[in-house]
Parts: C-alpha cells; structure tokens; sequence
C-alpha cells in the first residue's frame, strides 16, 4: 500500500507522462509484479530473444532483487514532456547526478540473480560520482532498448494514450482528486495542511508492464511520481513471432511499418520515439536495400516504401496487436 501526500496546489499541475524508458526498465524487470501483466507476460519472452551479451549488460542491474519494481524507477520518469521520447529520457538520465543514481540502485537491491560483479561496480561508480558509471548506464539502456523495446513503443504508446484520455475526461467531470482517488485501491492519499502556494505537482505514469501494484517515489527534481497499472487490460492481444525484426533488426522493421504512411525524417522519428539521426541512419539502410525511396520536398525529405518495401510490410504484420 502507497501513501502519498499531496498539497492543495499540487491538484493543479497532474500531468501524465508516457514513458518508453520507464517501460523498458518495467519490462526487463523480472519480479511479482511485471509477471502479473498480460502485456508483459507475451511481450518478454519475444523480446528477451533478442537480448546478446553486448545489448543485455543491464539485465542483472535492473533485477537487483527489489521484489516489485527497481528503485530507481521514478529517476527515469520525471519531466517536462507529456510524450518524451526515450533520447530525452537519456538525456535526463544523463543530468541526473550520479550518486543519487547509485543511491537509488543499492536501496533496492538485496541478494539475488542482480547480484554480478559487474553490478556492484557500477552502483560503486555512481555512488563515487564517476561520470564513466553512468555513461555506462545509459549507452546500456540504449542498446537494450533498441533490442527490444523500439518497435513495439509506438503500440504500447497508443494503449496508455487510452488510459491517459479517460483519466482526463475524469478530471474534466469530477475533479483531480476524485481522479486520483480512483486510480487503484493501492494508493492512500493524504493531503498535507501546512502546503500553500501552487506546489510541484504530480507526475503520473501509466503502466502495462507492471499489474500487481502502483509505485511512487520522488523523480530527479523532487516531483512526486506515482507509476499505475493501466485499466481494462481484458482486451484481446496477440504478440506473434516477428519475422520481419528478425530479417531486418527491430529498430528497421519498426520503420518500414512506420512508412505505410509516407514521413520526413523528423516526422519517422516523431513517430517511432527516436533521434532523427536514428531515424536517417534507419531510411538510408533501408533505402539502400531497396525498399525505401526518399525524395526532396523543399528543405526536407520524405521517405515512402517502394513495392517490394510495402509487400514485405504486408506479408510480415505487426509484431504486437491491439
């Protein structure tokens, strides 16, 4: 059970955040409640084929034994953005000081399988300050995330973007706090008295890959974050094996799906949640396969399957479904 406090002024500035990144330490994370999600349960075993020994070093440091969800959690949540994308993500994480990282590691952590050799000395590092710890941190969390998550993002978005929605229309009907006091029996609310002016606020954060529980803690600046099971989950859902992320990569095949609808490069990496670089790297490779064309429209440029690219799409369909 949860028990957040809240100030008056804080039921002005609720604001719900999406979360790629938040999904992707969710998801990897092994514990009661991440194995209570039906998304979850038929998302990580696909996804887990596609971790190496090169992409997959976190693996053991994000299961670090806490039983629900790593500590750290809410650090890789607060923000600014409704929708960041997970390079901003990174890029928060980056700023974030690193021993409150490593802080946050060990106040989770107890024995278990997150207990290698390599995980210490990172969470050492952190706490040290050493600014190569989490440079580590974060290119591994990228390459897991590419790995694994990054074609499945735009669908998993979409779902919260639902949830998120009814929440707002509960809000616009009944207020924030009747909102709140609805979003899962786990949570206790208790105002606080003594807070005036507009306060902080709250960030919340809708879940798929977590059902058991909420979880809420502080983020990088002191925002109050509090991480929720997204409701009605008894839709029909089927993750087959994706044959095209395996003939192309997860990141390329999410493009070509993207491009049934012609984008610029800004627009692909809108789209899909990564860095337009990314997002230009992706077309040119598969622009030199054959199954992308780009044209210039004035300043920009704007990519579209050819008809090999489009029935290769049609023939290999999404690797999640709503």
């Amino acid at each position: 059970m949860e028990t957040i406090d809240y100030g008056t002024g804080d039921l002005g500035r609720v604001r719900f955040v999406l979360s790629p990144l938040g999904h992707l330490i969710h998801g990897v994370h092994d514990g009661p409640c991440s194995r209570q999600s039906p998304w979850r349960q038929r998302w990580w075993p696909r996804a887990r084929r596609q971790v190496s020994l090169g992409n997959g070093r976190l693996v053991p440091l994000i299961n670090r034994a806490h039983p629900d969800a790593p500590a750290f959690l809410p650090l890789a949540i607060a923000g600014d953005a409704a929708a960041p994308t997970f390079e901003q993500e990174l890029d928060q994480l980056r700023a974030t000081p690193p021993h409150l990282l490593g802080y946050r590691l060990a106040a989770g952590s107890g024995p278990g399988p997150g207990r290698t050799d390599e995980a210490d000395r990172l969470i050492r590092g952190l706490r040290n300050q050493e600014d190569a710890s989490l440079r580590a941190v974060v290119d591994g969390l990228l390459a897991l995330y590419r790995a694994t998550l990054m074609a499945d993002w735009p669908t998993v978005a979409e779902r919260l973007q639902r949830d998120i929605s009814m929440r707002q229309r509960q809000i616009q009907r009944h207020g924030a706090l009747a909102m709140m006091t609805n979003l899962h029996s786990d949570i206790t609310w208790r105002p606080r008295t003594d807070a005036e002016g507009p306060g902080p606020g709250l960030i919340l954060a809708p879940c798929l890959f977590g059902q058991q529980r909420t979880h809420g803690g502080p983020g990088a600046d002191g925002t109050q974050v509090v991480i929720y099971p997204t409701a009605e989950l008894d839709e029909s859902y089927t993750a087959p094996d994706d044959h095209l992320a395996a003939l192309l990569g997860a990141g390329r095949a999410a493009v070509l799906r993207t491009l049934r609808v012609p984008a610029s490069t800004s627009g692909l990496a809108r789209r899909l949640g990564i860095s337009a670089p990314m997002a230009s790297t992706h077309a040119t490779l598969l622009r030199n396969a054959g199954l992308v064309s780009t044209t210039r429209d004035g300043k920009s440029v704007r990519h579209d399957l050819t008809a090999v690219g489009r029935q290769l799409v049609e023939l290999n369909p999404e690797g999640i479904e709503l």
